[in-house]
């Protein structure tokens, strides 16, 4: 809940099929880029970003959830 920023412009997600509580309780985070992350295979990405609240900006725009279940 301490971090204030995040670099993910390097993660490699193409594999990822669970997200859940990936950012659970980033309360200090204004920003976070996730426009790089390939979500095609995530199956759950419940509570993702729960106790974000301090987010102003997330863009969600590319996000693949045709296989999302949760």
């Amino acid at each position: 809940s301490d971090l204030i920023s995040l670099d993910l412009s390097n993660f490699d997600t193409s594999k990822v099929e669970d997200m859940h509580s990936m950012f659970e309780d980033c309360s200090n985070l204004t920003s976070l880029d996730v426009s790089n992350f390939n979500t095609s295979n995530v199956k759950d990405m419940s509570l993702m970003f729960y106790g974000c609240g301090s987010l102003t900006s997330l863009d969600l725009s590319s996000f693949d959830t045709s296989n999302t279940t949760e």
